[in-house]
């Protein structure tokens, strides 16, 4: 009896891996050993899960991301919260710690990281209402003021979000104004609040898919739930790729509810 097939999407929104790094890895399949797909276009799901499963080394790992060496995964994990914790540590007769992650965890970590390794937009922050320290009567706002207005935890992340393309709406910053202190950047307020705004609605929508999605698997007790059908089921204008992603999250959590009862 043949097994399950899969889609690139369907792998994207389950596993929660960018786009950009699994079309790579596909390309890459001889080096990092990724499934081949049907003639359907279509992979096998059982040997997806299987890949997606097993532990791999800081070099394996080097090879998936297309880094130049193993030493860099080393240094990731130096930074404290940075890089996802071993699933296997393991202590050689030597006395050496060998450390070993589930490719899938590496993989949805990747999506996520900051910095230029993930060409991925992110997921909108939750977006607080404005700050009380922030003048909005004011006609432009300083980078930080922006910065705190969209939720972002810095400045640097704040720019970097813009000159990645990810905040469109805003359009070009004014010249700095003279006065005391670093210049900096203006911003048109009102086009920062009406940001502010959209990803308020934006990070409310994706709770509320969620919740639903959760709520869907809690009663299922295993049996099989689908975006598609919750999809069809919405009477808002969420798109597929939108409850795909919700459900992906959701499976996530609901694994790990299961694990601590």
């Amino acid at each position: 009896m043949p097994g399950t097939g899969i889609d690139f999407d369907a792998i994207v929104a389950v596993y929660g891996i960018a786009p950009t790094r699994l079309r790579s890895l596909v390309t890459r399949s001889a080096v990092t050993g990724f499934p081949a797909a049907g003639p359907d276009g279509q992979w096998s799901a059982e040997e997806v899960e299987l890949w997606m499963g097993e532990l791999v080394s800081a070099s394996q790992i080097a090879g998936l991301l297309e880094l130049k060496r193993a030493q860099t995964v080393f240094a990731y994990e130096q930074q404290p919260g940075y890089f996802v914790e071993p699933d296997l540590v393991e202590t050689t007769n030597a006395g050496r710690k060998q450390r070993r992650w589930r490719r899938g965890k590496v993989l949805a970590w990747d999506a996520k990281r900051p910095g230029r390794g993930n060409p991925e937009p992110r997921k909108p922050r939750s977006v607080a209402e404005v700050p009380a320290d922030v003048d909005v009567s004011q006609a432009t706002l300083s980078s930080s003021e922006a910065a705190a207005v969209l939720g972002y935890a810095s400045i640097s992340s704040f720019t970097s979000a813009h000159a990645q393309g990810q905040l469109p709406q805003l359009g070009e910053p004014g010249a700095p104004e003279a006065g005391p202190g670093r210049p900096s950047r203006r911003w048109d307020t009102n086009l920062v609040l009406a940001e502010a705004a959209r990803r308020r609605v934006t990070a409310a929508g994706h709770q509320a898919r969620l919740e639903a999605c959760l709520e869907a698997l809690r009663a299922a007790c295993g049996a099989a739930v689908s975006a598609v059908a919750l999809k069809e089921a919405d009477q808002g204008d969420a798109t597929l790729a939108q409850w795909k992603s919700a459900m992906a999250q959701a499976r996530r959590q609901f694994k790990r509810e299961q694990l601590t009862d």
